[in-house]
């Protein structure tokens, strides 16, 4: 008996390791491990909420910084993190 071969093989990437997003990791805190993402949300959107009010670019709250872009908070970074160095061009 010869095996039928699938319609859409799946491609060969050569990778051993799977990506994980930040998506997944974070779905899956949720979602199985039960951590309240709402609950969160509204802990973030309490702190940042006078520095909306103000037209604030970032909020700094509990040894962190929110970085605003209007009425959104987009992302958190360590109250004194600092960030990529960039590179050195070479000479």
């Amino acid at each position: 008996m010869t095996r039928k071969q699938p319609r859409n093989p799946m491609p060969q990437t050569g990778r051993t390791v799977p990506v994980v997003t930040d998506h997944a990791v974070l779905r899956f805190i949720e979602r199985v491990h039960g951590l309240d993402t709402e609950a969160i949300r509204a802990i973030i959107a309490n702190r940042c909420e006078a520095g909306v009010r103000l037209g604030a670019s970032a909020v700094i709250a509990e040894n962190a910084k929110f970085i605003l872009r209007g009425e959104t908070v987009v992302t958190c970074y360590p109250r004194h993190w600092i960030g990529p160095r960039p590179e050195r061009e070479k000479p």
